[in-house]
């Protein structure tokens, strides 16, 4: 299904509606909400087996093996995939994509947890997809939390890959200028727990590299705004902002994030429109009868966010979006219940997606080292460009416990990969399984 395709990895992280669900049985939000993975678990192996049949076909398996003595332990998750051969990882031996996926060594006591090695990662608090980081790719990492009853404070650093080729690209032309640069991924995030049932945060990350750059010592500095840092060093680099809330009450949970890649303070020369995500976003729990489920979502990602004139400073890291999985230029709905039968859960889930053509890797619009002009300024629309693509899913969902999910619908998709006027409809299949022991 669509959402699967959204967060192909987060399946390795814990449920994030079942936090949610924890929330609301409390009436009261618990920090950090918004992040993972937090290392709660205690000792135990998972299996887990993912098949999913859609407009692309694969089947994984990932044994997740998880063990904690004390205040340290560690997490390691071996993984292997038939088919999929656009997500990651992307190499594959006799017929099959492997890797290891997770492998962290963390320390935990009641206000402090840190952690490194190589993981996947979320940050903010939707339940899929989220515009700062999503697990799309795992991450070579180091992370520092420090949590209180008020707040909470999380500083983490990644080295991306490195990229060689043109510094420069815009407008199907690029500098012919030559580059190899070292890339870095830096974000910090201030929680504040404003009452029982609602928190809010701040987040920043910083996209920052160079040729020969080696280790870039500002993201050790997690008292600091980034933006300001590049401000007084002249140094050039990606910075990105989210806001976002989470809020209990009663029998429901609400989220909302903005997302803000560049906002436009001033005019600017050559119309560059500012570059923005919204998500917002309902849980619901024991609505009707006990048990039953509700999630609502919409989020939508203007034309040119992640995107940008330097290559080297698209927010991707191995060709994969670091934030949402879909990009930029795109909206997408969300309605999933589920009611309890017996020992069973089942319901439906309706997904609607409307996909522009620009990407994260369409060329920059316009050439800042040129003045403006008519033919140097950003012109149409600044979300859904060209010829929309629009999927609508409709499945059927069945659960039993945490053992098994399985979804079985159809995708009906109007202009299909942009040509104007073509449809399809195509099976939609997920099946889940997973046992702990």
């Amino acid at each position: 299904m669509i959402l699967v395709l959204l967060s192909y990895l987060s399946v390795l992280l814990p449920e994030p509606s079942i936090r949610g669900e924890k929330w609301i049985d409390h009436g009261e939000v618990s920090l950090p909400y918004g992040f993972s993975p937090l290392f709660e678990d205690t000792n135990k192996i998972d299996v887990s087996i993912y098949s999913v049949i859609d407009t692309v076909n694969y089947v994984q398996f990932y044994p997740t093996f998880r063990y904690r003595s004390e205040s340290w332990g560690g997490e390691v998750t071996p993984y292997g995939r038939l088919g999929g051969d656009y997500y990651y990882p992307r190499r594959k031996k006799f017929g099959i994509y492997s890797d290891f996926i997770r492998g962290s060594i963390f320390y935990r006591s009641d206000n402090i947890l840190f952690s490194f090695g190589k993981d996947v990662f979320s940050v903010g608090p939707a339940f899929e997809n989220n515009p700062l980081l999503s697990p799309n790719i795992p991450l070579n990492y180091l992370n520092f939390t420090f949590k209180s009853s008020k707040f909470s404070f999380t500083h983490f650093i990644s080295r991306l890959d490195d990229y060689e080729g043109v510094e420069y690209e815009w407008d199907d032309t690029s500098s012919g200028y030559l580059t190899n640069v070292n890339r870095y991924l830096g974000i910090h995030r201030l929680e504040i727990k404003l009452a029982d049932w609602l928190a809010i945060s701040f987040s920043e990350s910083m996209l920052i590299g160079g040729e020969d750059l080696g280790f870039s010592f500002e993201l050790l500095a997690p008292l600091t705004i980034y933006f300001v840092e590049q401000h007084n060093q002249s140094q050039n680099t990606n910075i990105f902002w989210n806001f976002d809330l989470l809020a209990v009450k009663s029998k429901f949970l609400f989220y909302f994030d903005l997302f803000l890649d560049d906002f436009q303070y001033e005019s600017d020369p050559w119309k560059e429109p500012n570059h923005i995500g919204i998500y917002a976003g309902i849980q619901g729990k024991d609505i009707l009868v006990n048990g039953s489920q509700i999630l609502i979502s919409y989020n939508l990602m203007t034309r040119w966010a992640y995107d940008n004139l330097r290559v080297w400073q698209r927010y991707t890291d191995e060709e994969l979006p670091l934030g949402s999985m879909l990009g930029c230029d795109y909206d997408h709905f969300v309605c999933k219940s589920l009611y309890p039968v017996y020992v069973f859960k089942m319901g439906g889930m309706l997904s609607f997606t409307r996909k522009g053509e620009n990407r994260i890797t369409t060329p920059w619009p316009v050439n800042t080292a040129v003045e403006a002009s008519a033919e140097n300024e950003f012109t149409g629309t600044n979300f859904l460009s060209g010829t929309v693509e629009k999927r609508i899913n409709l499945a059927a969902v069945f659960e039993y416990k945490d053992f098994l999910e399985l979804e079985c619908g159809l995708s009906y998709f109007q202009n299909y990969k942009h040509e104007e006027e073509t449809t399809k409809t195509l099976p939609a299949i997920k099946i889940k399984l997973k046992y702990s022991i």
